[in-house]
């Protein structure tokens, strides 16, 4: 939480190799912080076309329907432009998340950058 008791989701991005961009999340995914994480994956979007996106969720604490449909969202847009999307650092919390809601289906989940990355970079991911 931020000084004012209000909870705050802070996204980073940054290059990895020299294809993939890397969309960090750390904090609370919901409805009222997924805006932020839509701006964050809306940027990296435009950096390489076709997009490859490795997503760190090491630093995610929780993970709402609506936080849940924006990765998923982002997952169909970058695949349907050729591109793809893995996500990394999944901890027990969200990876339970992912498997009972049954998005570990839809998601490629890897467990480090590195692999992430080499995931992307071999090719297209089915």
């Amino acid at each position: 939480m931020s000084p004012s008791g209000e909870r705050r989701l802070e996204v980073g991005d940054r290059p990895a190799g020299d294809r993939v961009v890397v969309v960090t999340v750390r904090g609370p995914l919901d409805m009222n912080t997924c805006p932020v994480l839509q701006d964050a994956l809306a940027r990296a979007l435009t950096v390489r076309d076709p997009p490859l996106l490795a997503i760190d969720l090491s630093g995610l604490t929780s993970a709402d329907s609506y936080g849940l449909t924006v990765l998923l969202a982002t997952e169909r847009h970058v695949r349907t432009t050729g591109g793809g999307l893995v996500v990394f650092g999944v901890g027990p919390l969200p990876r339970r998340i992912f498997r009972d809601r049954g998005l570990d289906r839809f998601l490629d989940i890897q467990p480090t950058l590195a692999e992430a990355v080499r995931r992307l970079e071999d090719g297209p991911l089915l």
